[in-house]
């Protein structure tokens, strides 16, 4: 089974496909050592620590407009709520992330 998908020989107007961007995919490309490693490692188990203590509705709109990739329009009617209660839930998630990865930042 080949890895690469082979290039059409003609060109066609169809949109290109989407992909999506895997950590491991970065991992190649950055050398990493023993410390890197182990700095990824805290980072990660603190983002999955700052993720369980936001709320059940400030997840799901993280998770609709970050790893969705949805529109504050398009998060709000799937959520069925305002726009701006979406923005409301969306920015009070946004700053318990940035809280628990200041301290750690700091820390550093």
């Amino acid at each position: 089974m080949a890895i690469y998908q082979k290039i059409p020989d003609s060109i066609t107007n169809a949109p290109p496909e989407r992909t999506n961007f895997d950590e491991r995919f970065v991992s190649l490309l950055i050398p990493q050592d023993a410390q890197d490693r182990l700095e990824a490692q805290e980072l990660r188990q603190l983002v999955h620590r700052a993720l369980q203590e936001l709320t059940d509705d400030e997840m799901r709109t993280i998770e609709l407009r970050y790893q969705h990739k949805q529109s504050p329009g398009q998060a709000a009617s799937r959520m069925a709520i305002s726009r701006e209660e979406m923005a409301a839930l969306e920015e009070s998630g946004l700053q318990k992330l940035r809280s628990s990865l200041e301290d750690w930042h700091q820390g550093r």
